[in-house]
């Protein structure tokens, strides 16, 4: 979303729906910490996968110069 991915993204198929729901019921981890659930959540809502590989759109070194000092600046990262 803060990164103009959109046509870089890939849908959710239905394997991956389940394994997100499933965690979202069972997986001790996402149930313990509400960032997880909210990412896996908003995953859903959009359909589409999250992977990095999406950030090639903008270039090999877009992670290490901007995606990468943006989250730590931010703190805005996953426990």
């Amino acid at each position: 979303m803060d990164y103009d991915l959109e046509d870089a993204t890939h849908p959710l198929e239905q394997a991956d729906i389940k394994r997100a729901q499933d965690a979202l019921k069972n997986d001790p981890f996402i149930l313990h910490h509400k960032e997880w659930q909210a990412a896996l959540n908003q995953m859903l809502k959009m359909g589409v996968r999250i992977e990095q590989q999406a950030f090639a759109k903008h270039g090999l070194n877009y992670v290490l110069d901007k995606y990468l000092p943006d989250k730590l600046r931010k703190k805005q990262f996953l426990p």
